[in-house]
């Protein structure tokens, strides 16, 4: 049924699934009849981290950017079933049947990034009619196999175990210096100081408790992706940054098999929206531009 009016609870930036409470932040104007573009922050940012991107998206549609379980203003539930991404899928898909309701529009497009993406991808293999489209930048598909599985598995339970020994700010100076993120020093330093106080500002145990229950290891087999991908009833676009040579393999690996549009935005890393902001907005745009 369309409402005339917002529902309270997203103007207040606060939704409540199972007992848990999911802060978010909004750019623009909800209104009936128009649907926002929503947006999944990667592991250990919040709704925040879309800030220099959020306000130019949302002249052509509100924006609205929702803090996963255990980051930004939603809570960190000592209960680690919370944390699994399942869970985190089941969550994201209440959200957006929330979110459209509450605009009176059938469903919204989805943008997720990295850890945001694995949360929005398993979303949509959990229930696909609350997505007007999905674009996954810099997001992983699973692993190829179960030995592959095993070792993503263990390689999240050692992330894990370094933050309860050695805390977060040790954790997160090696996480910084990943090559993932080696052309992020090339940023301006004020940004880079701003990156570090976004990690700084979570909570070491409810991110030891993301990388048990929603890591790599927890995605599907990279075929049943692929599977779901190559059917999804939306428009499904792969955005990956030029200089990040793993994720632009698998986006060269989408574009070769015709799974979904792919786009690849040469100079930029593995955080696109950061790195190139206006050509992630671009790029965005173009690809939501036919949508209602």
């Amino acid at each position: 049924m369309r409402r005339d009016h917002v529902d309270p609870e997203l103007e207040e930036g606060r939704f409540v699934f199972r007992g848990v409470t999911y802060g978010s932040m909004t750019w623009g104007t909800l209104r009936s009849g128009v649907a926002p573009l929503v947006l999944l922050h990667g592991f250990a940012q919040s709704a925040s981290s879309w800030d220099e991107v959020a306000p130019c998206l949302a002249r052509t549609r509100p924006v609205v950017a929702l803090d996963l379980v255990g980051h930004g203003c939603s809570d960190r539930p000592l209960d680690a079933r919370r944390y699994r991404l399942g869970e985190a899928a089941a969550a994201t898909c209440a959200f957006l049947e929330h979110l459209a309701g509450g605009v009176g529009v059938p469903a919204v497009p989805v943008v997720g990034y990295s850890m945001g993406g694995r949360v929005a991808l398993a979303a949509a293999q959990r229930d696909a009619r609350p997505f007007a489209a999905l674009v996954l930048e810099s997001a992983g598909l699973g692993p190829v196999d179960e030995g592959e599985r095993a070792q993503a598995a263990a390689r999240d339970a050692c992330h894990a175990a370094r933050l309860r020994s050695e805390g977060l700010e040790a954790f997160m100076d090696d996480w910084a210096r990943l090559p993932l993120f080696v052309t992020q020093g090339e940023l301006p330093v004020s940004t880079q100081q701003r990156i570090r106080r976004g990690r700084l500002s979570n909570d070491a145990e409810a991110l030891a408790r993301s990388f048990e229950g929603a890591g790599q290891h927890a995605m599907p087999l990279r075929a049943e992706t692929l599977s779901s991908l190559a059917c999804f009833p939306a428009p499904v676009l792969y955005l990956a940054g030029g200089r990040d040579r793993t994720y632009r393999e698998i986006a060269q690996d989408l574009r070769a098999e015709g799974v979904c549009a792919v786009r690849i935005v040469e100079g930029a890393g593995h955080n696109v929206h950061l790195e190139a902001p206006e050509r992630f907005c671009a790029a965005i745009s173009d690809f939501l531009a036919n949508l209602r």
